[in-house]
């Protein structure tokens, strides 16, 4: 019979076999929540907002997988005699979807089609081996056929967002098993195949880049298409090809110490691999380069790349040695608004590591509890989840961009814009530079410039103004790893960072910014200062803002510099009404610095830079 599909595209980290075998007589575990003995009674109801994603993936059946994995290689019964009770047990308390007291995420739209193709594994594999009396395989066969009919309903596919693409992927691996014997399983494999192509030019641009705001998520549903190519159950050359240019694009999100940039759901999650590891795992050069921490693969010849479909900007430039990831310097600029889902108020916001440290930090995701309640505060603001800490990192000031009057960037009722990347370029001299703007409030237009000297500088340009003419508080947020320390020397930051002779110097290059105190890990009278690395884990980081008030039209230009003394020159440095040209100066122990452009409404962004050495 055809192997287990590994649909999460997974490489094991331990054996398989001693895997499922601990599964067995310890417990099914998953990120820290309590272990369940499959022995005993499964906890199939929900007993609280807090443990709703905890109860979706055990409504899910995951706990079936390690088991199905080493029944697949290995052949052994004992691995589906665990399964079998389980799976019937699902079956006798959840076959009426209105019956009083199963949970929500029993019929839940990802659910079915995660749980249809691993019922679909154990009826085969079961009856193969005649584990099977009549009445299990009556039960088991009439489930799959509800799975089906639930799956082959339009209406209760979501096609707009990844769910509907894990209940596609569930369908065709479910569908195949029995395809050469049911009708309604062939019309299955028939109907899934047409979805999956529909759902992946809907759900990435075509530049290969997620539409759902999450790196994390992109890497998620690319694994599954991976699994399914690697399967059989995807053989369309078309889709192959575009398959490959997901995960290219997938590899310019991989920070340099081998993460996954965490914009919005995402968790800091580590990418590394082993050599081995990574060639099973990932096809292209580029991102098994990234992943195996730069022993195989291929260095990226590129260091800018712009999804100018997808509404990314990332920069990433090795030091001395291309394979040493650790001397790389790289910067990445959200400018994507496709929905609401998994979106975050975040918008242009950027994230920077250099010198082997992240020195401007995205909030991360903290997780999916709580449930809010439709028509409340938070549920107009766009919030879905109701835990404090979860409305925190969703929140506009938890990210490195501006916030009017202490309010979130609206995500609810508001068009989105696809993409705000609008010009972008770079200089003989190494200056790398991106435009980027967006509308808020129905009036607000915001303009974003970031121009970037990797290993040396980086300034944030920020132009806004109210076409109303309403005056407005504005705070231009910056977020510091969690792990480096800031101090505040006259009107500049200072941020050490471990391993380098010199600070990060932050300084504003234009008079009318005054500098915030420094927060860190604070709960009144707002929450500011923290920083969320995966589900349930938050730690206090030093955060800190530069500041306008009551105004209609303003300018901010910060200065981050790696220098131990740092002068700015706000006499000379100035950018006119409109934002559309502007000059900054600044002098440190090299020399004096020189930064012009011009934004002209057609045609390219004028930069131009120069520095004057120290004589």
């Amino acid at each position: 019979m055809m192997p287990f599909e590994k649909l999460d595209n997974s490489v094991a980290k331990s054996g398989v076999l001693s895997h499922a075998d601990g599964t067995i007589t310890k417990g099914w575990v998953r990120r820290g929540y309590k272990a369940i003995d499959l022995r005993g009674k499964v906890p199939w109801r929900l007993e609280g907002h807090d443990q709703r994603s905890h109860n979706f993936h055990i409504q899910c059946l995951d706990m079936l997988d390690p088991l199905f994995r080493a029944h697949s290689q290995s052949q052994e019964s004992k691995y589906l005699e665990a399964a079998l009770p389980i799976a019937l047990d699902w079956i006798a308390h959840h076959s009426d979807p209105s019956a009083d007291g199963i949970s929500p995420f029993a019929w839940y739209d990802m659910s079915v089609g995660l749980r249809a193709y691993r019922l679909a594994y154990l009826f085969e594999a079961a009856s193969e081996v005649g584990l099977l009396d009549e009445e299990a395989k009556h039960l088991l066969w009439s489930s799959l056929e509800q799975h089906a009919a639930y799956l082959a309903d339009d209406a209760n596919i979501a096609f707009h967002n990844n769910h509907g693409y894990y209940q596609v992927a569930g369908q065709l691996a479910m569908a195949r098993r029995f395809a050469h014997k049911s009708p309604l399983m062939a019309k299955a494999q028939i109907q899934g195949r047409e979805r999956l192509k529909r759902m992946l030019a809907q759900q990435f641009a075509p530049d290969g880049v997620h539409r759902e705001h999450s790196p994390d998520y992109h890497r998620m549903v690319y694994d599954t298409l991976k699994a399914l190519i690697d399967s059989g159950l995807v053989k369309d050359e078309e889709t192959i090809a575009f398959a490959l240019r997901i995960e290219e694009a997938l590899s310019w999100f991989v920070f340099p110490n081998q993460h996954i940039v965490n914009f919005g759901d995402s968790d800091d999650r580590s990418l590394a691999r082993k050599p081995k590891e990574t060639e099973g795992k990932w096809t292209t050069p580029q991102m098994q380069f990234w992943v195996s921490g730069g022993t195989i693969g291929d260095a990226p010849s590129e260091h800018m790349r712009a999804f100018s479909e997808g509404g990314y900007w990332v920069v990433r430039v090795p030091g001395d040695d291309p394979h040493d990831l650790n001397g790389y310097s790289y910067l990445a600029l959200n400018a994507a608004f496709h929905s609401r889902t998994h979106k975050h108020a975040d918008d242009l916001s950027f994230v920077w590591f250099d010198r082997g440290h992240n020195l401007l930090v995205d909030a991360g995701r903290y997780g999916y509890i709580g449930k809010e309640e439709q028509g409340s505060e938070l549920w107009l603001d766009g919030h879905w989840y109701s835990d404090r800490r979860r409305v925190y990192c969703e929140s506009t000031r938890a990210h490195n961009t501006l916030e009017f009057d202490g309010r979130n960037f609206p995500r609810k009722g508001v068009k989105p814009y696809g993409s705000a990347l609008k010009r972008w370029g770079e200089l003989d001299c190494g200056v790398f530079f991106a435009e980027t703007e967006v509308k808020q409030f129905n009036a607000i237009r915001h303009v974003r410039i970031l121009f970037h000297m990797p290993h040396q500088w980086l300034i944030v340009f920020d132009w806004f103004h109210d076409n109303n003419d309403v005056s407005h508080a504005v705070k231009q947020w910056f977020h510091i790893g969690h792990e480096l320390q800031v101090l505040m020397d006259g009107g500049q930051y200072v941020v050490s960072v471990p391993g380098t002779q010199q600070v990060l110097r932050v300084a504003s290059l234009l008079s009318g910014s005054m500098p915030s105190r420094l927060y860190i890990g604070e709960e009144d009278p707002i929450r500011q200062g923290w920083w969320s690395a995966k589900e349930r884990d938050i730690v206090p980081n030093y955060a800190f803002a530069y500041e306008q008030g009551e105004a209609s039209t303003g300018v901010f230009a910060t200065l981050f510099s790696f220098s131990d003394r740092l002068e700015p020159d706000p006499a000379w440095s100035k950018v006119n009404v409109s934002g559309r040209k502007g000059q900054l100066r600044w002098k440190d122990e090299n020399g004096v610095h020189e930064l012009r452009f011009e934004r002209p409404a057609e045609g390219d962004l004028l930069v131009t830079f120069e520095q004057r050495n120290k004589q």
